[in-house]
């Protein structure tokens, strides 16, 4: 139990999650996912305002003061909760703001988080946002310094200007293809260089 731990991350995922996409086009952020596996389908139910526009999926159920829509897609699709899931790691809390997933689970040791977070790498920008030791608090967070060392002069490069455009800011402040245009480079060598500097950083939180 000491080992385990509270993980929060921040999942860019538009393009795989009909939840992630919806809140490209909805007001606000969408909260409170369901979940559910049946049939193998997955579906995923999420309330918004009645008033709301651009909601994504079938309207299961309403009120006065709110509708609640469902979608569905086929299990194996590789969508990121079911990613995090085949890690081990069922989610405690999914929901959605501009076009990312924001999904808390619980792992039983930092090997855990390592793979969930490489099972994404491969296809989604993620966000390290949150991780709790068990016996902390939510106020506390697992700071330990990073090796510079680990990271080329390239690299560091390009996480300082990520960091100072607001690349990393919650929601972005800039894109990539901003960033890739301010280093002078192209935005799929900016996203190589990026993922390779967020893997050593990983190696330095999560050793092998």
């Amino acid at each position: 139990m000491s080992d385990s731990l509270r993980v929060e991350l921040a999942i860019s995922c538009r393009s795989h999650c009909p939840v992630a996409e919806a809140s490209v086009t909805v007001d606000g952020e969408i909260g409170d996912v369901s979940q559910a596996v049946v049939g193998g389908e997955r579906l995923d139910e999420y309330r918004v305002p009645r008033e709301t526009t651009g909601a994504v999926g079938t309207p299961v159920f309403e009120t006065s003061e709110e509708v609640v829509y469902r979608t569905s897609r086929p299990c194996g699709t590789g969508c990121p909760c079911e990613r995090i899931e085949a890690a081990g790691c069922p989610t405690t809390s999914v929901r959605a703001v501009d076009g990312r997933l924001v999904v808390s689970f619980h792992a039983p040791d930092r090997a855990t988080v390592r793979q969930a977070v490489e099972a994404l790498q491969g296809d989604f920008d993620v966000e390290l946002r949150r991780l709790v030791a068990s016996g902390g608090s939510e106020a506390e967070s697992d700071t330990r310094v990073v090796d510079r060392a680990r990271l080329t002069d390239r690299q560091r490069e390009v996480i300082e200007a990520a960091h100072r455009l607001g690349y990393f800011e919650y929601p972005r402040r800039t894109t990539a293809e901003a960033v890739a245009g301010t280093l002078g480079v192209s935005p799929s060598a900016f996203a190589e260089t990026l993922r390779a500097a967020e893997r050593a950083v990983l190696d330095e939180f999560f050793p092998a």
